[in-house]
């Protein structure tokens, strides 16, 4: 994985921040002059160190934005851009990929926080970024985690989405999209799937989506998201890939 303090060939141009895989960072120039910089907090989880350092990045007259991918959008001048990745680098903290890649994971709390839940959230959304950070895709591929059937996240309407059952297992869903013109629900394609079995299961997902996307690039073009793919492979594609990851796993 591509992690942004140990790439030495990122370089700022003004519009946005690449690196030779072609993932697109989530530093861009806005209409007024003002850059933003998108910061990775898997399930929104910050440290109370992390917010102090944000908050001196942008000073008391900047904003940070907070949106629905549960992220901290700085607003800031170029010439600040350099200064604020050394000390987001110096907290731990690294900037979002925006395009070809695994977006900021949302969660909810999750158990130990919602009466509700029936398992583990946070620590899942973190051990997902940790796994596909700067994974190079043929574009965006959104994730959701909820911990309850009151879906706090929607996971529906992600790429990816997981919703925890009892006794530590969760559902899947893929396909959806929140966003775009014609925004639609995933289809849930597997139950029973223990915590364990979930990275490999996401990391066969993500590969049989970018076969797919090479395999009818011509027809769907440098943007494809994972719902185009699906239209063209069709869903059982992925069931027998998820199918044949679940054989060679062990449930705990």
């Amino acid at each position: 994985m591509t992690e942004l303090q140990q790439d030495s060939n990122f370089q700022w141009t003004g519009e946005g921040l690449e690196c030779e895989s072609g993932i697109h960072w989530a530093i861009a120039e806005q209409a007024n002059g003002i850059v933003a910089i998108i910061v990775n907090s898997p399930g929104g989880i910050l440290t109370g160190k992390q917010v102090r350092v944000l908050a001196e990045i942008v000073g008391e007259d900047g904003v940070i934005k907070n949106t629905r991918r549960m992220t901290s959008l700085l607003l800031i001048p170029k010439e600040k851009v350099a200064a604020a990745l050394e000390q987001l680098q110096a907290v731990g903290l690294r900037v979002a990929n925006l395009h070809k890649s695994v977006r900021n994971i949302a969660a909810c709390p999750g158990k130990g926080f919602s009466p509700n839940s029936r398992g583990d959230t946070l620590e899942l959304a973190k051990m997902l970024d940790e796994e596909f950070y700067a994974t190079i895709l043929p574009w965006d591929f959104k994730i959701g985690i909820s911990g309850c059937p009151r879906n706090c996240t929607g996971v529906q309407c992600h790429d990816l989405g997981l919703m925890a059952e009892p006794r530590g297992k969760y559902s899947l869903w893929i396909g959806g999209t929140e966003s775009g013109m014609n925004p639609k629900h995933g289809t849930l394609v597997r139950k029973g799937i223990s915590r364990d079995q979930v990275i490999p299961v996401v990391k066969r997902i993500l590969e049989t989506y970018t076969a797919g996307a090479e395999e009818f690039g011509l027809e769907l073009g440098s943007k494809a998201r994972l719902y185009h793919v699906l239209e063209k492979t069709g869903l059982e594609r992925f069931k027998q890939a998820i199918e044949e990851v679940l054989s060679t796993t062990s449930i705990k």
